[in-house]
C-alpha cells in the first residue's frame, strides 16, 4: 500500500506563491500572510535574536556601571549612560533588520525561483515591494518592542515619564523609513550585486553618525549638524525624547516626511531593478 508523501516545503511555497497571482491590490497581504505560515520563519529568529541581544545589552549595562558621563545626558531624565545606548542599540537593529534582512528575504526568493514567479503575476513591482517588506516590517516591530518590554522590567530602562503613543509613532515611521532604505539596497542588490555588504557598512556608519553609542555632540567639526539629514538620527531623538516624556513630534515628521520621500523612491528603483534582472535572466540564482 503506498501513501501520499507529505508536500516539500518548496512546493508549498511555491503553491502559496502562485495563488498570489489571484489577489491583485491584496498582494501585499497576501504576501505577508504566506510568510506568517512559515512558523519557523519567524519564531525562531526572533527568540534568538532576543537571547544574543540581550547579552549584548547586558555588557554595555556592565560597562554603564563604570563609564558614568559628567552631569548626566540631557536624553533622559535619569542621565544613566545605559538608557542613552540601549534606545540607540534598540533602534539599530531595527535598521540592521530592515535592511539586511530585507535583501536576505529577497536573495532566498531568488534561490527558491519565487521572485521569477512573483514577477511573472499581474501585479505591480510596487505592490510586490510593499509584499516583501511586510513581513521584515512586522518583525522589527515586535523586535523593538520586546527589546523595550524587557529592558523596562528587568534592566531598569528609565520609562517613567514615557510618553507610549509617540514610542509607538516614531518607532512605526522610523522602521518604515529604514524599509524603505532596504528597498534601495535590495534594487541595488538585483543590478550590481553585494547589496548585504552595502547594508552592513551602512549600518556602521548611521551607528557612527546618528549618536546610538555617545552624543552627537562629541562628533568633530561640522559633523553633528550635517548628520541632521539621517533619518536614524531623527528616530533616535525622537525615541530619546518620547522615552522621556520630551517633544518627539518634530523627529516623527521629519521622518514622516523621510518615508514620503524615500518609499515612492525604493518602489521605483526595485521595478527598474526587476526588469533588468528579468532582461538578463538572473531573477532566479543558485
Amino acid at each position: 500500500m503506498t501513501g501520499l508523501a507529505p508536500a516539500r516545503p518548496e512546493t508549498r511555497r511555491h503553491a502559496r506563491t502562485d495563488a498570489i497571482r489571484h489577489a491583485g491590490l491584496g498582494a501585499p497581504v497576501a504576501l505577508l500572510r504566506r510568510d506568517l505560515t512559515e512558523r519557523t520563519l519567524f519564531r525562531m529568529p526572533l527568540v534568538l535574536d532576543l537571547v544574543f541581544g540581550m547579552m549584548n545589552l547586558l555588557v554595555f549595562l556592565f560597562i554603564s556601571r563604570v563609564l558614568v558621563p559628567a552631569g548626566g545626558h540631557e536624553s533622559f531624565a535619569s542621565g544613566a549612560y545605559f538608557d542613552f545606548v540601549a534606545v540607540g542599540i534598540i533602534f539599530m537593529l531595527v535598521v540592521q533588520s530592515a535592511t539586511t534582512q530585507l535583501i536576505s528575504r529577497v536573495s532566498r526568493e531568488q534561490r527558491a525561483g519565487t521572485l521569477e514567479m512573483l514577477v511573472g503575476q499581474p501585479v505591480p513591482a510596487s505592490l510586490l515591494a510593499l509584499g516583501l517588506a511586510a513581513y521584515p516590517l512586522l518583525f522589527v516591530l515586535l523586535r523593538a518592542t520586546a527589546y523595550l518590554a524587557v529592558l523596562a522590567l528587568c534592566f531598569g530602562l528609565g520609562v517613567g515619564h514615557a510618553d507610549w503613543l509617540g514610542v509607538a509613532v516614531v518607532l512605526l515611521t522610523g522602521a518604515t523609513t529604514m524599509m524603505a532604505v532596504g528597498l534601495v539596497l535590495v534594487a541595488l542588490s538585483l543590478t550590481v550585486g553585494h547589496g548585504d555588504t552595502l547594508a552592513r557598512l551602512l549600518v556602521v556608519a548611521f551607528s557612527f553618525l546618528s549618536g546610538t553609542y555617545f552624543p552627537i555632540t562629541a562628533l568633530p567639526g561640522p559633523l553633528p549638524g550635517l548628520t541632521t539629514v539621517l533619518p536614524t538620527r531623527s528616530a533616535l531623538d525622537g525615541l530619546r525624547a518620547a522615552l522621556s516624556g520630551g517633544d518627539w513630534m518634530g523627529s516623527a515628521g521629519a521622518l514622516l516626511v523621510a518615508a514620503l520621500v524615500l518609499l515612492p523612491l525604493g518602489c521605483w528603483m526595485f521595478d527598474r531593478a526587476l526588469r533588468g534582472a528579468a532582461r538578463r535572466g538572473v531573477l532566479t540564482r543558485d
